[in-house]
């Protein structure tokens, strides 16, 4: 790869999304905090009189971590033009954007995801947030960072599970918009080989497109009024599945496929899905080992777990697709929601 940059305007916003062969250097100056989590903490160390190190995984993602960054950058005296640097994966870029978001009204932001799903999702497009009395990103702003540092390399790092779990918003980000990224993955799937054998140039072209997807829908609807609600496709679902099982089951990306399979069983059921499309991503899906059918799990609890969605717009609404880049939002009956559910649980 060569290094090269991505420029979106975002509202008000400006984000730059550099590719880079090396590892970004970060600044060490009396005006930069890094947070990272124990697993980056390992993996790029700094000194600790410049960062601030909070759990791993969904723990991390608690008003305790962000009392934490908070209470440091002001022990460091930093200010709104100080700089927040967020190096990690998906909960480290949610927790930092959204710290910063809040210091001081708002400091500076940059962000260097270490994950496949916060490359391609988590870290771009301003959404930040924590969870809340047992839901998923309840509390939260609308935060683009300045910079986004996409260094494909460290996902060399990553375990086999962690990069099938940022693989699935790779394929939720194909369904959407992307006829040619769908076909190069149902190529990559055919090889049934492991994901960690993929070159970096392939990477790199995944986390390209999937990004341009994402970009399609937050430049025209940053705060998520109408048109950026399609990128929550198996969301609504997977959020369900994610706080019913208290986040320890799943991976995101576990969840997020799981939930695609209900998608398309919904729009089925709706008589609204392309039968030859719902085949042909469940194909997809289980080309890449996703669990169509998953246990340990209640169907009620799901569908309470559910109504955190609800709570947000005061109406439980649902991504449906009728085919591949032809999407829409619609409410369904509490029957059928409890229905698809249930055909996802094994007996």
């Amino acid at each position: 790869m060569t290094d090269s940059t991505l420029e979106f305007s975002l509202g008000a916003y400006h984000t730059v999304v550099s590719f880079s062969e090396e590892f970004p250097s970060i600044p060490l100056t009396d005006s930069v905090l890094i947070v990272e989590d124990t697993n980056s903490a390992e993996l790029f160390p700094y000194p600790e009189t410049h960062r601030m190190i909070i759990p791993s995984g969904e723990e991390g993602k608690s008003w305790t971590s962000i009392e934490r960054i908070l209470s440091r950058a002001l022990e460091r005296g930093l200010d709104r033009r100080s700089l927040f640097i967020g190096i990690g994966g998906g909960v480290v870029c949610d927790v930092t954007a959204f710290a910063a978001s809040i210091y001081m009204r708002g400091a500076r932001l940059h962000l260097v995801p270490t994950t496949l799903l916060a490359m391609v999702d988590a870290a771009f497009g301003g959404k930040t947030g924590i969870n809340f009395q047992g839901w998923k990103n309840m509390v939260g702003t609308f935060y683009p960072a300045e910079r986004i540092w996409i260094h494909p390399k460290v996902l060399g790092t990553l375990p086999e599970r962690e990069l099938r779990s940022g693989m699935a918003e790779v394929i939720k980000s194909a369904m959407l918009k992307d006829e040619e990224l769908f076909s190069l993955l149902e190529t990559v799937g055919k090889s049934g080989g492991s994901l960690k054998d993929l070159s970096l140039g392939l990477y790199e072209k995944m986390i390209r497109h999937s990004l341009l997807v994402k970009a399609y829908y937050v430049t025209q609807d940053l705060r998520e009024q109408e048109l950026r609600t399609h990128l929550n496709l198996g969301h609504t679902f997977a959020h369900g599945l994610e706080s019913a099982t208290h986040f320890k089951q799943f991976t995101h990306g576990e969840a997020v496929a799981w939930g695609l399979y209900r998608a398309m069983d919904a729009g089925l059921s709706l008589g609204l899905t392309d039968p030859a499309y719902a085949k042909r991503v469940r194909t997809l899906l289980s080309r890449f080992a996703y669990a169509e059918h998953v246990s340990g799990v209640k169907p009620e609890a799901i569908f309470q777990a559910m109504q955190q969605d609800k709570k947000k717009r005061g109406v439980l609404r649902f991504v449906i697709q009728r085919n591949l880049g032809d999407t829409l939002l619609s409410t369904l009956d509490p029957a059928i929601v409890k229905q698809v559910i249930e055909r996802g649980i094994k007996s």
